[in-house]
């Protein structure tokens, strides 16, 4: 009787077997990656046009954007250097605007918008949290609370640097925070604080009329947005998730810090390597991996609708480039803040 044959793979056939399962992995990946961006960007698409529409409401209810801080009190108390600062503040940061937590837009539009998760994005790697927490205490508000701790606050302060300057929120927006000066603490992801994915116009378009608005179908009033809350410059909109001011030796707060990877190795998931800036312009590949959205950001208008634009769009000398002074989109040349 003739022996019985063993049945079983060669190792030829085994190794055969799972290079093939490696080609298909590796081809497949990308396309699933693609796939789950693709929701994603659905998903925060239909948040950015919630948020449009808000202030489309709003627009129709007030007749303009909403308001800006005009006491004089308010005007008095930043004029000097308040929070244990050296000077009187600069004028890049709006700290009278910025310091009055109930003239945050997406508090002004809450009764609209009804949902807090509205203002988050699922593919948001950078995000504004509600960090600087400010409780309206009696008598005088958060302008007398803020003169009653100074010290407590201020550009100093390595919580928050800037103080104001970091945005105030009122309690109930900061998770288990409720007053980020008397607990030590600023909100955080961790502690359940109030996220941002999407940011909103700067403030120089608050009190706008709807009357001045040249164009409500291309007048931008929110889109995808980083570790900024005001989109004031088209490059925040374009590549929100790429940080590009500033680099220091410990990280002040997320998006904050241009990539140096040689003495600021934090940077390296976010930053743009300075190596890279002269080809940002010119090879796609290096400005898409710094995009949202597949390449692009969604972006809502005044008249409440919503679209995806690429990013070359929207820093391009392109028609459809947002001129962000005068509050809709049209061409005007690199705006970028790395333009080389």
């Amino acid at each position: 009787m003739l022996p019985l044959r063993r049945r079983g793979f060669t190792l030829i056939e085994l190794l055969v077997v799972i290079a093939i399962i490696a080609i298909l992995a590796a081809m497949l990946f990308p396309v699933f990656a693609r796939a789950r961006e693709s929701a994603r960007k659905i998903q925060c698409l239909s948040n950015v046009k919630n948020i449009a529409t808000a202030f489309q409401m709003y627009l129709t209810d007030y007749d303009r954007f909403p308001p800006l801080e005009h006491r004089p009190e308010a005007e008095d108390f930043f004029s000097t250097a308040p929070g244990g600062g050296r000077s009187a503040p600069v004028d890049n940061c709006n700290h009278k605007q910025h310091a009055n937590p109930f003239l945050r837009w997406a508090l002004v539009l809450d009764e609209y918008v009804r949902n807090r998760d509205v203002w988050r994005c699922p593919s948001a790697k950078l995000s504004k949290f509600a960090r600087w927490i400010v409780p309206e205490y009696q008598p005088g508000g958060w302008l007398a609370y803020l003169d009653a701790t100074q010290g407590s606050w201020g550009r100093n302060d390595p919580r928050c640097s800037g103080g104001p300057c970091c945005v105030a929120w009122p309690p109930g927006w900061g998770g288990s925070i409720t007053d980020s000066v008397a607990q030590g603490v600023n909100a955080g992801e961790d502690t359940g604080a109030f996220e941002l994915g999407i940011g909103t116009t700067q403030p120089a378009n608050s009190e706008l009329k709807t009357s001045q608005i040249v164009d409500p179908s291309w007048h931008v009033v929110c889109a995808d947005a980083g570790a900024q809350e005001d989109i004031w410059m088209a490059s925040l909109v374009a590549y929100p998730d790429a940080c590009r001011t500033g680099c220091g030796p410990d990280p002040p707060s997320p998006g904050c810090c241009s990539a140096d990877w040689s003495n600021c190795s934090w940077t390296a998931d976010c930053g743009i390597d300075f190596r890279l800036k002269p080809k940002f312009f010119t090879d796609p590949g290096v400005g898409k991996q710094f995009t949202r959205h597949l390449g692009g950001s969604n972006i809502g208008f005044a008249d409440g609708h919503a679209a995806w634009m690429p990013a070359g769009s929207i820093v391009s000398e392109s028609p459809t480039i947002y001129d962000w002074n005068a509050g809709h989109l049209r061409g005007m040349g690199c705006i970028i803040d790395f333009c080389g």
